[in-house]
């Protein structure tokens, strides 16, 4: 091998080492948010149970916020589409959840919580584990 090809080979391994370092952060990354999700799921139903429109507000907020992040993550694979198509789903849903509860209209918001939690289990059935 000449020195030529041995420095475009060097070259080529550093670069396939950068881009798995970087997806590998953004699994990571990933993993927290889905940590988030969970986090924000059980309690936005808490304070729904306890009527507490300002704290279900800020969790919805955080759910869509989060969920854009997930959009995002979906977005830069090639097996993704649905998973985006389910991410702005969600964070319409968690949307609702917020009108709702800003609303005091604390049943329609605990009617568009579980369909944030069924649209996670619906992209998790497909998705995970991660690849």
């Amino acid at each position: 091998m000449s020195p030529v090809q041995r420095t475009a080979l060097s070259f080529g391994v550093i670069l396939a080492l950068a881009g798995s370092v970087g997806m590998a952060q953004s699994v990571d990354e990933f993993d927290g948010w889905m940590r988030t999700i969970d986090d924000k799921n059980q309690s936005v139903q808490q304070q729904i149970g306890r009527q507490d429109a300002k704290a279900v507000t800020a969790d919805a907020k955080v759910l869509g916020d989060t969920f854009k992040l997930v959009e995002a993550f979906w977005e830069k694979r090639a097996d993704g589409r649905d998973a985006v198509d389910l991410a702005k789903e969600a964070q319409a849903r968690a949307a609702d959840v917020a009108a709702a509860a800003a609303s005091k209209d604390f049943d329609a918001a605990a009617r568009q919580a579980v369909k944030v939690a069924e649209t996670c289990t619906t992209c998790h059935r497909m998705h995970r584990p991660l690849d």
